[in-house]
């Protein structure tokens, strides 16, 4: 009985100092993005959205430490799987857009993107890893995912590229078009009407943006200690979480324009996550074991 009550009080103090460790990170990572460090300034996200600021570092805190948590690496692997996510999704993919998008989201927004996002993800890639990280040692049991030649790389990433180009067809005249439409249709036709000149370079730059998103998947569907369902579903919001979240952010758009683009990515790398997972995973040469 004794025994069973320490054990019973150990779990429970283990859970609290894992709650007040996703807190303090939640913290750091408002703070991080209070600051424009291209500007050497404050911010102006904390004052104009403070309330979706700590939502979604929140969400994202909680989405990346369940990866580090699970993850079979540690050190400078597991910080390059957290990067990978966390750069790569919501900074580096987000400024590709620039170049079909330039009227109203210029290369030099882009650049400061991606200067700020990458303190930003370095500081807190690190940051979860130190507190949060495998201290146990790497599985090498279970780590030969996604051993291939580059030969059947390339046609796998060529297939992603070309199934994100649907998908982001489908969900964008589907969900996006009727919602916009719905809640703000001046602001649709303003923004259809601003970006039409460029539409001809939407396709391609989807297509390699697809190619990247498997790409930058790629690190954090290895490193994971789950059967390839479980991999899946995680992966999914992987793609989805952060990316919609830092839609909230901005300010570039209307509020309708934001929950339109906010349901639409969300949905819409929801799906493709579990398709990437599924592409990079066909003809396996390793079993698939575990749920």
């Amino acid at each position: 009985m004794h025994r069973e009550t320490a054990h019973g009080e150990y779990a429970a103090g283990a859970h609290w100092v894992l709650a007040l460790k996703i807190v303090g990170l939640t913290l750091l990572l408002v703070g991080l993005l209070s600051i424009d460090y291209v500007g050497m300034s404050v911010s102006m996200v904390p004052l104009q959205t403070p309330v979706q600021l700590v939502l979604v570092a929140f969400f994202d805190t909680l989405l990346l430490a369940y990866v580090v948590m699970h993850s079979r690496w540690r050190g400078w692997k597991e910080w390059g799987v957290v990067f990978c996510v966390f750069y790569g999704f919501v900074y580096l993919l987000t400024a590709m857009e620039s170049v079909y998008l330039g009227s109203i989201f210029t290369m030099t927004m882009a650049s400061e993107i991606l200067a700020n996002g990458a303190i930003v993800s370095g500081v807190f890639s690190a940051a979860l890893v130190r507190v949060l990280g495998n201290r146990e040692g790497i599985d090498e049991t279970r780590g030969q995912r996604l051993v291939m030649p580059r030969r059947e790389w390339t046609w796998k990433l060529v297939g992603a590229a070309a199934v994100y180009l649907i998908v982001f067809i489908v969900f964008g005249l589907a969900v996006y078009r009727p919602i916009a439409q719905a809640l703000d249709p001046l602001a649709l036709a303003a923004e259809q009407s601003t970006t039409a000149s460029s539409a001809v370079l939407v396709f391609p730059v989807e297509l390699l943006r697809g190619a990247l998103w498997a790409l930058l998947a790629a690190p954090a569907i290895v490193a994971l200690r789950f059967g390839w369902r479980k991999t899946a579903l995680v992966t999914s919001f992987l793609l989805a979480v952060p990316l919609s979240g830092a839609l909230m952010l901005g300010n570039s758009m209307t509020f309708g324009l934001q929950v339109a683009h906010f349901a639409e990515i969300f949905v819409e790398n929801l799906v493709f996550g579990s398709l990437v997972v599924w592409i990079l995973h066909l003809r396996s040469r390793v079993p698939s074991t575990g749920v």
